[in-house]
């Protein structure tokens, strides 16, 4: 519960600052999208104004064209000019084009105006016979000048005039003024006068009924096009299309703390703690009365060596007996809690001496003892012998089979490993104890998951999607699984769907169904280590390890020192189980002092012990070939990064070891030959 607070206080410290970041982007784009929004104001503004500009300009053109067209027609024209306005751009598909491609009139409304036009200067005919000539009429305004006139024909030469008087005579009376000659013929058509000055604007004429369609003008050589004034607005068009979304607006500040919450109903009872220490005796009290029988209670540990007492004499060896094959089920089932001493055997004749084994590891030195004094045997003391030559500490055979109920499958790797490497943090925890695992042989509910316990007791087992999620710094879980009892230590292990662990105070393995969430059974070792002081390992609170390999999936525990003969005091129980109804198929008893290391872990069918998980610098010293029965020579050096390894296992899927050291989550790949 205290990583998951921990967490969320982390991601809620991380959304504040998200919102923050946010809310101080959405400023920055509201400034940006305000900064294009006037460049666009402006530069519509812009078109808007040439547009009207260029109105402006092509009103005037055809102002002009209009002036020039019916300036003799000036009461028609009007009338004329006020319909072709109203009719321009009634039909934008049949425009006319006129001069430089500037200007642009309806072709409908220029042929009702040519045939208005006609109604009163009809077409020409043909030549009458010239008539009286009129009275002049009145002085007209002087035009512009007109272009230069063809050269007329070269007249006759006159006849000669008399001969002069040789003196000048003064000049004559000025004639009278002729009368006015007959009109001459139409000239030739002059060249093109100048462009003249620009005219005022005229005035806006009426608007005018809409016409028929007009014909070509015969007073020019060119289509002339009209462009009316601007009509009465239109009706509304249709509605655009919806515009696109607009952008999503800025998170809004956090909203005002609500009312403190009505008081909730009272939780389960927690995870029940490790056992307290002893507390300080209290004082003496009245005697009461005698009592039951007491039940036996738990044997002392062995006391410091005595002193090295006398050597006796050399006895004859007698013959080897044959090793006993005892089950825990036996002892139970005779209720045999100890072993008798049976009366000596007669002497047997001296055997065979056999080669000489092989060297033992050198053990750890004990405390000088003080000379003892001389203890009565079962021989005769002789007197001191001469001193021997310093001996040579052998091992008696390291394990042997204690039961086998079927004969396991041959192993699937023969490997060794050669080297583990440097530890690898996947994420760190706030517990300082607790195991992570790995489904090696998945189910559909278990590929790619990776789990987590914390503590050494508990009933929540967290789930994690993917190898991502759980080596994330939120290290927010996807599931939780609560089992219906308590899992004790931290030596559980996930395989095929389930999970198997030691039932909390109890000398049972439970499997947990992951599918169904149920607990679907348990095996009971009796008389196995399951609580008080004594444990599997160096290590506290661990009594049974699950282990998994490429071979299927491993036990290790320990019998109580009462079960196993007084010779083999050192004991390490191994047994290969049958995954789906938790049952043995074959068990190891290895001959091993248990408190000289601090972990195991099994791999390609072979066991490795760690000697220390509190020193930086430790080693992987003993390892047993449970297969071929035998002991594997090799050295290890193994690295604790943090100096507090609480629990360790081995992955075949992907060859590591997985560590949780400290309170950090840990992988040390390791290569095999």
């Amino acid at each position: 519960m205290t990583s998951t607070s921990s967490g969320n206080y982390h991601e809620t410290s991380r959304t504040w600052t998200h919102i923050k970041v946010l809310y101080i982007l959405n400023i920055v784009l509201a400034a940006v999208v305000l900064a294009l929004f006037v460049v666009c104001f402006m530069m519509l503004l812009d078109v808007q104004r040439s547009h009207n500009n260029e109105v402006k300009l092509r009103k005037d053109r055809e102002n002009q064209i209009l002036n020039s067209i019916v300036e003799n027609n000036t009461g028609k024209a009007s009338s004329q000019r006020a319909e072709i306005s109203t009719s321009i751009d009634e039909n934008p598909e049949s425009m006319i084009v006129v001069g430089d491609g500037s200007l642009k009139i309806n072709a409908a409304t220029l042929t009702r105006f040519c045939a208005s036009l006609h109604s009163h200067c009809p077409l020409r005919g043909p030549t009458g016979l010239q008539g009286a000539p009129g009275k002049p009429g009145p002085k007209g305004t002087k035009g512009s000048q007109g272009g230069v006139g063809a050269v007329g024909p070269k007249g006759t030469p006159g006849e000669p005039g008399k001969t002069g008087l040789s003196v000048k005579g003064e000049p004559g009376n000025k004639g009278q003024k002729g009368k006015t000659g007959l009109p001459g013929h139409d000239g030739v058509d002059g060249l093109t006068g100048l462009k003249g000055d620009k005219g005022q604007p005229g005035l806006p004429g009426l608007k005018g009924a809409k016409g028929d369609p007009g014909i070509v003008n015969n007073f020019t050589s060119e289509q002339v096009v009209v462009k009316g004034e601007k009509g009465e607005p239109g009706l509304p068009g249709l509605s655009g299309k919806t515009g696109m979304t607009g952008l999503s607006g800025s998170p809004g500040l956090p909203g005002p703390s609500g009312s403190p919450g009505e008081k909730g109903s009272k939780g389960d009872n927690g995870i029940i703690g490790p056992p307290g220490l002893p507390g300080e005796p209290g004082d003496m009290g009245l005697q009461g009365p005698i009592g039951l029988p007491g039940v036996n209670g738990i044997p002392g540990s062995d006391g410091l060596p005595g002193a090295t007492g006398l050597s006796g004499l050399i006895g004859q060896k007698g013959e080897k007996g044959d090793a006993p094959i005892l089950t825990a089920e036996t002892l139970l089932k005779y209720n045999i809690t100890q072993f008798l001493k049976g009366p000596i055997g007669a002497k047997g004749e001296p055997g065979v001496v056999g080669p000489p084994g092989d060297t033992g590891r050198r053990g750890k030195r004990g405390l000088k003892g003080e000379p003892g004094d001389a203890i009565q045997c079962e021989c005769l003391i002789g007197p001191p012998g001469e001193k021997g030559d310093p001996g040579v500490c052998q091992r008696s055979p390291p394990t042997f089979l204690l039961y086998q109920n079927t004969t396991i499958p041959e192993r699937k790797e023969d490997l060794t490993i050669k080297t583990i490497g440097k530890p690898v943090l996947l994420r760190t925890t706030d517990s300082d104890w607790g195991s992570w695992m790995v489904d090696s042989d998945p189910t559909p509910t278990t590929k790619d998951k990776y789990y987590l316990t914390y503590h050494f007791t508990g009933r929540s087992i967290y789930e994690f999607a993917s190898k991502d999620q759980f080596s994330s710094k939120t290290g927010n879980y996807s599931k939780v699984y609560n089992i219906q009892d308590q899992f004790y230590g931290t030596g559980g292990a996930i395989y095929r769907g389930a999970f198997y662990y030691q039932s909390a105070g109890l000398d049972a393995i439970a499997r947990y169904d992951l599918d169904s969430r149920l607990k679907t059974t348990q095996l009971k070792i009796a008389s196995s280590l399951h609580r008080g002081s004594e444990t599997l390992f160096g290590t506290s609170y661990n009594y049974y390890d699950l282990a998994v390999d490429e071979n299927g999936l491993w036990a290790l525990y320990a019998y109580k020192p009462d079960i196993i003969e007084p010779a083999l005091p050192n004991t390490l129980m191994v047994s290969k189980l049958e995954p789906n109804y938790v049952e043995i198929e074959k068990t190891w008893n290895v001959t091993v002092s248990r408190a000289d290391y601090s972990n195991a872990f099994i791999a390609q069918g072979i066991l490795y012990l760690l000697e220390s998980g509190t020193e930086l610098n430790s080693q992987i010293s003993f390892a047993y070939d449970l297969y071929s029965n035998s002991e594997v020579d090799l050295s290890l050096p193994f690295t604790n990064a943090f100096r507090n390894n609480r629990m360790l296992s081995y992955r075949p899927d992907n060859k590591a070891i997985m560590a949780w050291d400290g309170k950090n989550i840990v992988v040390q790949p390791i290569l095999s030959e």
